[in-house]
């Protein structure tokens, strides 16, 4: 039995516009771009039936999330931004 080897890499981002995904799988190099409007969506429409929400309290932990995510960011941006002692 002959043994094969094959290189599958992924690069996650994320900017403005989204997530945005490098595949690179062999000889092929593949990009992905996903807003973040899309995946919220997908994740609701998990918890939909018939166009209506089973239970909207399910939600909660992703509302909170994507708000702690974007403290997070805004956090970052002005520790990053301040300038560094001795310049």
């Amino acid at each position: 039995m002959k043994k094969m080897t094959f290189e599958i890499q992924v690069s996650p981002w994320l900017n403005e516009e989204g997530l945005y995904i490098n595949l690179y799988a062999g000889d092929s190099d593949t990009e992905l771009n996903f807003t973040l409007q899309d995946l919220v969506d997908k994740e609701i429409s998990y918890h939909t039936l018939h166009g209506k929400l089973q239970d909207p309290k399910i939600l909660d932990g992703l509302i909170k999330y994507l708000e702690d995510v974007a403290e997070y960011a805004k956090k970052r941006v002005k520790e990053l931004s301040q300038t560094v002692p001795g310049e």
